[in-house]
């Protein structure tokens, strides 16, 4: 496998060049740059290169036939020059008749091959509905007019739009995209969908993830769980029957959490609790919000926010003493709504991570959310605290492949009316991710967030690790002790009161923007870290009215009533839904 790339460019490194870099970067990967095919020179460790640049770039490299060593491995891309790209790759495939078509108009059909699954990963397989843009191209080839070895790994319509060339001495991906993504640019409102962009974007980390396994950030595991939001903990919720739901988890292999939320923490029962408790192996607890009033955790105020956090961990520490029912503290924010604010203060009030589905948020005059946040493990850009992504099943089985293909954890949000047809539509959604092509690891929420990290190696027994939440817990599988050091993003005013490693302190320091710590893990074991924070001290006490009390109550009482008895009432639940709005606006 190659260890660095090399960018190949035309004089000046251009926009897609400069892109390329930061993505190589985002994943780990060392590159050099070098600004002609004429001083493209690849030493004795050529093997352990990939050169990477525009088609006439590449094939003017390759056409250098004195050059004694070739690289592992070239990756072309399209220009916005349809002469050029036409002639260059006729060269590159030894092919005289072959035609580029502009990108079609409407929804095609894409389809990703399954001929080399350690290259396409997750992806491997798919096919689905797609709308190209402008930058897009189709590659077509006349049966048997190329003299070359040729494979079509991304193809639309039948055309190619990523293809493997087996040159004499090396390989050649050649993607028909002109343009490279920039991760530095923001997302706007809602989820990242890859459709978006996904020719630019999906070959180019498919070969990095591949071609460069040994150098890159990888994930430590793969995990997935299936998330639940709002049932009470009781033998049914809506249309939600949670034995029936631990058969279906038996049977298909996958786990669920239930964001469960604190105001209801009177409201367990102890038969409820004896059955949650004994079947904590598939189901798991976290916290979603506080009284889950609209946008509570939207709020600014950092006091309104502390005491939120606040009574939200002390209802839920509650709950577990009455039920023995164990809980992460991880938060799963209400209708998807965080402001700017709150993940600092979740961080210093001692939850773990954050779940959502909004990458944004709600005081967008402050968002900062780029594609490279989303593409991470966890969005760390505000407070650096990690807000790990989920997906609804509409997203799309690609996107849930590609956050794997990605390293990030394959999280399912539900509603208790998923369940409508017997949880039919969330079986099937739930087996297609199970036979991905590297299918994820099904846990309790905590223990994905836990273990959700990249790792690399760093040589001689020693690895380089990127910690996300506010508990790791790292793994060495191999035969010999590993020393790990650990990086963990922080904040400008983040107050440590101490980093502890199986509960022992150990010594850390701070470096740019991370803090940096770590130890010695023995063969066959595995240590759990984690980071405390000191809590912050807040101004004044935050008072709830009784209006407010009565209007939460309420509000909760209606919410249990309509998906208990009127969800599937037509007639019922639209008066029903005028009057929680009222409640609403209220809160």
């Amino acid at each position: 496998m190659a260890k660095q790339a090399i960018i190949l460019s035309e004089g000046r490194p251009g926009p897609r060049e400069v892109c390329l870099r930061r993505i190589l970067d985002f994943f780990g990967v060392s590159w050099k740059g070098v600004e002609s095919p004429d001083r493209l020179e690849l030493g004795g460790d050529g093997r352990e290169l990939v050169v990477l640049g525009s088609v006439q770039g590449v094939a003017a490299a390759l056409a250098r036939t004195e050059r004694p060593i070739s690289p592992a491995a070239y990756y072309a891309y399209f220009t916005e020059d349809p002469d050029l790209n036409l002639k260059a790759s006729k060269a590159l495939l030894s092919c005289a008749d072959c035609f580029i078509q502009p990108s079609p108009s409407g929804h095609n059909t894409l389809c990703i091959s399954h001929k080399l699954p350690e290259l396409t990963g997750p992806l491997t397989g798919l096919e689905f509905p797609l709308k190209l843009g402008g930058e897009d191209n189709l590659l077509s080839i006349r049966d048997g007019s190329a003299t070359a070895d040729v494979q079509a790994i991304i193809s639309v319509n039948g055309a190619a739009t990523f293809l493997r060339i087996q040159h004499p001495t090396t390989v050649i991906f050649l993607s028909t995209s002109s343009r490279i993504v920039d991760i530095d640019q923001p997302v706007g409102q809602g989820f990242y969908d890859v459709k978006d962009h996904f020719g630019s974007v999906a070959p180019l980390i498919m070969l990095i993830k591949f071609i460069f396994s040994e150098v890159a950030w990888q994930p430590q595991e793969l995990g997935a769980c299936l998330i639940i939001d709002d049932p009470l903990l009781k033998p049914k919720y809506g249309f939600c029957h949670f034995a029936t739901l631990r058969d279906l988890m038996r049977r298909h292999g996958f786990t669920t959490n239930i964001a469960f939320i604190p105001w209801n923490w009177r409201r367990t029962s102890p038969a409820a609790g004896k059955f949650f408790r004994d079947e904590s192996g598939v189901f798991s607890v976290s916290i979603h919000g506080c009284d889950h009033t609209a946008a509570e955790f939207g709020a600014t105020s950092p006091e309104v926010l502390h005491a939120r956090a606040q009574l939200a961990r002390s209802r839920m520490r509650n709950h577990e003493a009455r039920t023995g029912i164990q809980h992460d503290s991880i938060m799963v924010f209400p209708q998807g709504a965080f402001s700017s604010v709150s993940p600092e203060v979740l961080k210093h009030n001692g939850f773990l991570a954050a779940v959502n589905t909004e990458i944004v948020p709600v005081d967008s005059q402050n968002a900062r959310t780029r594609i490279r946040d989303v593409w991470d493990v966890a969005l760390m850009t505000y407070g650096s605290f990690p807000i790990f992504t989920r997906r609804y099943a509409f997203h799309g089985l690609e996107n849930f492949a590609f956050d794997l293909l990605l390293g990030k954890p394959c999280l399912i949000v539900a509603h208790h009316d998923s369940f409508k047809d017997g949880g039919a539509a969330l079986i099937e959604l739930v087996e297609k991710i199970r036979r991905l092509n590297r299918c994820p690891r099904w846990r309790p929420l905590g223990q994905v967030i836990r273990r959700a990290c990249r790792r690399r190696s760093s040589g001689a027994g020693a690895e380089e690790v990127e910690m996300y939440g506010n508990e790791l817990l790292i793994d060495n599988p191999t035969d010999q002790s590993i020393e790990v050091r650990i990086r963990k993003k922080r904040s400008q005013n983040d107050l440590i009161s101490e980093i502890l490693c199986d509960e022992t302190p150990v010594s850390w320091t701070t470096e740019g923007e991370h803090f940096v710590f770590g130890d010695r893990i023995g063969s066959r074991s595995e240590k759990c870290f984690r980071v405390v924070y000191r809590e912050k001290a807040h101004a004044g006490k935050v008072r709830r009215s009784l209006r407010f009390e009565l209007a939460v109550a309420m509000r909760r009482i209606l919410s249990e009533f309509r998906d208990d008895h009127l969800s599937a009432s037509r007639l019922m639940s639209a008066p029903v839904e005028k009057l929680k709005s009222a409640l609403k606006k209220s809160t």
